[in-house]
């Protein structure tokens, strides 16, 4: 399979100012999100699975307690590809 290209940082940019609940920390995509409770996030956590798979791109996830941190790049390219905001954008569809 053929791995996307890294994009230019005008395009996270750009990427960024329409999902606002992201941000670019170390070339990372971070979402930071607290929830309800401690289930709550495992469950968050668990629904990934699917997409991770899906989409052969997996995050980082950090879970404490309730506390929630995602982040995603493209290990094998060494930052943000398409394949970056295509997660993003499933996980803020999912969650609006």
């Amino acid at each position: 399979m053929t791995r996307p290209t890294l994009l230019s940082d005008a395009a996270v940019a750009a990427w960024l100012e329409g999902h606002p609940t992201w941000r670019l920390a170390d070339g990372h995509l971070v979402l930071d999100r607290r929830f309800a409770s401690h289930r709550d996030a495992a469950e968050f956590v668990l629904a990934q699975v699917a997409t991770a798979d899906r989409l052969d791109h997996h995050p980082v996830i950090t879970l404490t307690y309730r506390d929630l941190r995602l982040e995603l790049w493209t290990h094998d390219r060494g930052g943000l590809t398409e394949l970056d905001l295509a997660y993003a954008g499933e996980i803020d569809v999912a969650t609006s």
